[in-house]
């Protein structure tokens, strides 16, 4: 008999060279549980039907394919946010950026929280802010993509959020009309192909180019455009959090060395980098 369980599939996985270590072990979950659909313990011999998903989920993984796409979800800050090619999946190191708000918002007291996500996503932000900030939450989700929105729309159903979701490109159209905030919020894209190199863009290839690398060859474009206009949509002492490029923090502080900011704060993310930058609005 050719029995399988999840250290099969583990093995599997590193001599493929697709992961190794803990990352093959965890990986081996996901096909088992969430593509294979078999129970974590299980031992036994697949039937033609799993036989086929595995040697196709093998040939997509094998590809670069990420697993989350594979399986159709990912998981933010606890919940489960269904993902696809439409949506960048969400990464462990804007749960830090979220949870900055969250010790911000706990600490103000406020009983009424106006928030600006700019560029939603899967709406992975925008959805745990509502969540966890709660009814005192009016939370605002903007992107370019309807096919991104149409994910988002349809996390926060199955996640119970409410949330205006508004289409629109922020580059060329601003700001303007969306209302005033207490919060604004972005995780941007910055990544530029020229510096970036082939290996991280080759690694990258299945997610939305939208979401990765902003327009033309500017990679700091919406960072320019969020300290230029976001003062105009921020009410007297609101606050601007963004997920930021590590590789150009002292460009995207400068942007924002205007007399209507107070001085950036960066913080450093779980990987050691510049990851996330904060700065509050002087005056109305």
């Amino acid at each position: 008999m050719d029995i399988w369980n999840i250290a099969r599939v583990a093995d599997r996985l590193e001599k493929a060279d697709i992961a190794i270590d803990r990352e093959a072990t965890s990986l081996a979950r996901w096909v088992w549980t969430d593509i294979l659909a078999l129970p974590l313990q299980a031992e036994l011999e697949l039937n033609s039907d799993k036989q086929q998903l595995l040697s196709a989920t093998f040939d997509r993984l094998l590809s670069g394919e990420p697993v989350q796409y594979i399986a159709g979800y990912g998981w933010f800050y606890g919940l489960q946010f269904q993902v696809n090619p439409h949506v960048l999946i969400p990464r462990p190191e804007t749960e830090e950026l979220v949870e900055w708000i969250l010790a911000d918002q706990r600490a103000s007291g406020k009983k009424e929280i106006q928030v600006l996500d700019i560029g939603t996503g899967s709406g992975c932000i925008a959805i745990v802010l509502k969540k966890k900030l709660g009814d005192r939450a009016q939370v605002t989700a903007i992107d370019i993509s309807e096919g991104a929105l149409e994910v988002a729309r349809l996390n926060s159903k199955q996640l119970d959020s409410q949330i205006d979701f508004v289409q629109r490109d922020v580059i060329s159209m601003g700001l303007t009309g969306l209302g005033l905030f207490d919060i604004v919020v972005s995780n941007p894209p910055y990544i530029s192909k020229e510096i970036a190199g082939r290996d991280i863009v080759h690694r990258l290839k299945f997610e939305p180019e939208v979401a990765l690398y902003p327009p033309g060859h500017d990679p700091d474009l919406f960072y320019k455009m969020i300290s230029e206009h976001a003062g105009n949509v921020l009410k007297p002492d609101g606050c601007c959090y963004l997920e930021i490029n590590e590789f150009r923090k002292q460009e995207i502080e400068g942007y924002f060395n205007r007399e209507e900011w107070t001085e950036p704060e960066v913080r450093i993310d779980m990987q050691g980098m510049p990851r996330m930058l904060k700065t509050q609005k002087k005056y109305g």
